[in-house]
């Protein structure tokens, strides 16, 4: 055994039993893994077996107390580890404590120098402490630090006039006062800094933006959300951008007259023509979630703008040009913008150039069909070509033919022709659709030249009043996916006894049921076609009897509506109320 030291004493055993004393053995000897050497019942044996058993005892001792040596030993050094660390912890609080205290200490009096040197005191401290920022509550103790001047400063500040203030400061102390998303996600009660944040910051942004925000100067709210977003609680920015964001948005946007120039006051970056468009409220956008920015939404601020660009449609003034920021609207109405300009602008278009625009080679008029081309480039191509081949060319060929046949002079007819040919865009006239009546026109020239002074009785007259209606109705469908020549489909005069096949577009049918039950109305199939073009027929009625109402039938995603007073004529109408109106016999 390692520092065992066995007495001389005990290295041998003498009999004494006997007249004489005899040497048994030695230790080392009694010690060894042999047995004894003497195996007998004798009396020696017996006293070296006893012997034996008193050192195995006395070498188990020793081994445990050199055990317990090791142990003491080591618990001494862990104590004397621990009063270090204590007495550093220690020392490290005192300075704490000091520091602490320092922050009641100020050298200036104004409200926002003080928050400055809080702000320097309480960044040393964070930086200083950083590894030990929640084993000393350092996040409540600076929110307690700052609170009685936060607190004077919220009741002297004007958010809309300095959304900045205090910024600088706050995003300074963020590491210090935003608790860990760890802690964030254990804790289900607010921070300190929350709850400061949530009952002094929010109480007086609330009455800012309720009583002093113009929803119509966007400006000053935005920079306001823009300077805090990165410092609010999760929950308070949402309580901002709903409770009060949002509903002064929509009462703004119910406000909203795009007719009317003092709906809103605008500052000088803004066009004089801006109250015809809501970009006030395009520029919250950014800020709001899916709720509000995706129009197909069934509510929302954006599915209340679409509703009322809807509007704008239906009312525009034709002769004032393009709306107002009509580009922005397509870019914040996304897939939904084609749609509205199908429904409610495409049909106003052929009115206009139906009612308003007249070929007069004497003193013409161009603005009806200026109107309508400066719409051309918000639709595909062959869309607007429809639409003059549906408008424009038979009040042409009826004005080319009137001329032709009244004593023309020729040189003068083909500068008309050219003229025209000039007024219509390049891109519409490289389509085959348009093309072919420009060359139809000169097909009628070249005849009415040969047949010279018998062309007032023998010319032809033109025929297109089937193909106006089949034109027509082609340019309603805007989910055309091609612009390219050899894609548009000419428009001939059909036979007048030939039905046209048209296929049944299913897809709006299923949307205009949905839209009858939403607005009450039933959609009973006629069992009939139209007799030039050959779709299916329905009424649309109000009555549970099935009867009244009006005959439809649908082209692309349009519907056309007869005229009850001239059943030969058929109008495009949008899913409105004018159509819901006519459904009711009104």
């Amino acid at each position: 055994m390692e520092g065992l030291e066995v007495p001389n004493v005990l290295k041998s055993l003498i009999d004494a039993t006997g007249k004489e004393q005899k040497l048994l053995t030695s230790t080392a000897r009694l010690m060894a893994p042999q047995a004894f050497v003497n195996q007998g019942e004798g009396e020696g044996w017996k006293i070296a077996q006893r012997a034996r058993n008193d050192l195995e005892a006395f070498a188990d001792e020793w081994k445990g107390l050199a055990e317990r040596k090791t142990y003491i030993e080591m618990e001494e050094a862990q104590i004397m580890e621990q009063i270090d660390t204590t007495q550093l912890k220690a020392d490290q609080l005192s300075e704490l404590v000091t520091a602490i205290g320092q922050l009641e200490i100020f050298q200036r009096d104004d409200i926002h120098a003080k928050l400055d040197e809080i702000t320097d005191k309480l960044e040393s401290i964070e930086i200083k402490y950083r590894n030990d920022i929640d084993e000393y509550r350092l996040p409540e103790t600076a929110v307690a630090a700052i609170h009685p001047l936060f607190r004077q400063a919220m009741e002297e500040w004007e958010p809309l006039k300095d959304p900045t203030y205090l910024v600088s400061n706050l995003r300074r102390l963020q590491p210090l006062l935003r608790k860990t998303k760890s802690e964030t996600a254990q804790r289900s009660s607010t921070s300190p800094y929350e709850t400061m944040i949530y009952t002094l910051w929010l109480p007086r942004v609330r009455s800012a933006l309720l009583n002093d925000w113009d929803v119509f100067e966007p400006a000053p709210a935005t920079s306001l959300i823009v300077a805090w977003k990165e410092l609010l609680p999760p929950f308070v920015y949402a309580n901002v951008l709903d409770q009060l964001v949002v509903p002064k948005l929509t009462n703004g946007l119910k406000q909203w007259k795009p007719r009317s120039s003092s709906s809103r006051r605008h500052n000088s970056s803004s066009s004089s023509n801006s109250s015809r468009f809501p970009w006030w409220l395009f520029t919250w956008l950014q800020y709001l979630d899916d709720r509000h920015t995706n129009p197909k939404q069934p509510t929302g601020l954006l599915s209340d703008a679409k509703r009322k660009f809807r509007v704008v449609l239906d009312k525009w003034d034709l002769s004032k040009g393009l709306i107002p920021g009509i580009e922005l609207w397509r870019d914040a109405l996304g897939s939904e913008f084609d749609p509205c300009l199908r429904n409610h602008l495409l049909p106003r278009l052929g009115r206009h150039l139906r009612d308003s625009f007249e070929v007069n080679p004497q003193d013409q008029d161009l603005a009806p069909l200026e109107d309508v081309l400066k719409w051309s480039p918000f639709f595909k191509s062959n869309v607007s070509a429809l639409l003059l081949v549906a408008e424009f060319f038979p009040k042409w060929h009826t004005i080319l033919y009137i001329w032709l046949t009244n004593d023309p002079n020729y040189e003068e007819v083909a500068e008309w022709f050219s003229w025209w040919r000039s007024q219509i865009p390049a891109n519409l006239n490289d389509l085959s659709i348009v093309d072919d009546e420009w060359n139809k026109a000169l097909r009628t020239m070249d005849l009415a030249s040969q047949l010279g002074d018998r062309a007032a009785e023998e010319l032809p007259p033109p025929t297109t009043t089937a193909a106006t209606t089949t034109a027509a109705a082609a340019a309603a469908d805007l989910t055309a996916t091609s612009t390219k020549a050899s894609s548009i489909p000419v428009v001939e005069p059909p036979a007048p006894a030939r039905k046209q096949k048209v296929v049944e577009e299913v897809a709006f049918k299923d949307i205009l049921e949905s839209w009858c039950l939403e607005q009450g109305l039933i959609m009973l199939p006629l069992r009939e076609a139209h007799p030039l073009n050959g779709q299916p027929l329905f009424r649309l009625t109000a009555s549970a009897t099935g009867k009244g109402g009006v005959v439809v039938f649908l082209q692309g995603d349009v519907v056309w509506v007869q005229n009850k007073k001239a059943k030969e004529t058929w109008e495009p109408m949008g899913l409105e109320d004018g159509l819901v109106e006519r459904a009711e016999g009104r």
